[in-house]
């Protein structure tokens, strides 16, 4: 953390998201305190639907898996996130968003056959 750090909690009902561009991190946080990004990933964008993969060029994997609301009101979910940069989210997984779509990047195979199984 550095004094240019915005660490501000944004509440999404139960959870809290406390992303920061400068230190390309994210928080997940419960009323009880910190809560585990799956479970709080699984919480937020549990909904977004998956539209695919592409082939990515900066992201932190050279596969971005692309997903996106499943109602334009959603969208004020990514609000949450800092634009166009890469947060590590959780061991093995980074997200981004351009606006209009979550994104997520992971270089572990069995985390990317998770989030992409049944698909």
């Amino acid at each position: 953390m550095t004094p240019q750090c915005d660490h501000k909690p944004v509440w999404i009902g139960r959870i809290a998201i406390s992303a920061c561009a400068k230190c390309e991190t994210v928080e997940w946080l419960s009323g009880d305190g910190p809560i585990d990004h799956a479970e709080a990933m699984a919480a937020v964008f549990g909904t977004f639907d998956l539209m695919g993969h592409l082939d990515a060029l900066g992201a932190p994997s050279p596969k971005v898996l692309v997903y996106t609301p499943p109602r334009r009101q959603l969208r004020r979910y990514l609000d949450a996130i800092p634009p166009r940069v890469w947060l590590k989210a959780g061991p093995h997984l980074w997200l981004s968003h351009d606006g209009d779509h979550l994104l997520l990047a992971t270089n572990h195979s069995l985390l990317f056959d998770n989030m992409t199984r049944g698909a």
